[in-house]
């Protein structure tokens, strides 16, 4: 089974970002996943995906970004067509309460089997919660995008948007450990 894992470069002034972070420790945990850290750009990350999406052609997907603040990894249910940003991406782009695509639907849905990997992870002993809010920055933006264009590159497969501590709040090797029951409960 090929599975494809992106996760994000350092933003906002931040020398490191917890989703390569945790990246890097699953490659030598599961060498054998496609992996793609992609910039905190609005334009080139979403280029980068549909690339690799086109390449790789993924049996399943998961993409990962951090969220300051949170105190669990948040399974998100839910991207909203919606470019809010309360902070510039690393290229300055500031968008403000606009679409990411003008007349596509308002929202989309996760195909991971998130009930499923919120009951292996809480079994595992990881703090792990549903969203329905991945924000209104990159991590939605592409998560938003990602579903879309799976139909046109006739990729079917299961894929969605995990949120995870800053690494000082959730250590690096917990947070590995979690996205390995994720990786092993969608069948790699």
């Amino acid at each position: 089974m090929k599975i494809l894992i992106t996760a994000f470069g350092p933003f906002d002034g931040r020398s490191e970002n917890a989703s390569s972070l945790v990246l890097r420790e699953l490659k030598t945990a599961f060498p054998a996943i496609r992996s793609r850290i992609l910039p905190v750009d609005s334009v080139i990350a979403p280029a980068r995906l549909r690339q690799a999406l086109r390449s790789i052609r993924p049996d399943a997907l998961i993409l990962l970004g951090e969220a300051a603040g949170s105190k669990t990894i948040r399974l998100e249910t839910t991207a909203w067509n919606e470019l809010d940003f309360k902070i510039p991406d690393i290229a300055g782009r500031h968008p403000v309460s606009r679409p990411i695509r003008t007349g596509s639907p308002a929202s989309r849905r996760s195909t991971l089997p998130l009930a499923e990997i919120h009951q292996r992870l809480d079994a595992a002993g990881h703090p792990v919660s549903l969203s329905d809010d991945p924000g209104r920055y990159l991590c939605n933006q592409l998560f938003y995008l990602a579903l879309e264009f799976l139909d046109p590159l006739a990729i079917s497969c299961p894929a969605g948007f995990v949120h995870l501590p800053l690494a000082r709040d959730y250590p690096t090797a917990r947070a590995a450990d979690a996205l390995g029951h994720l990786i092993r409960e969608i069948g790699c």
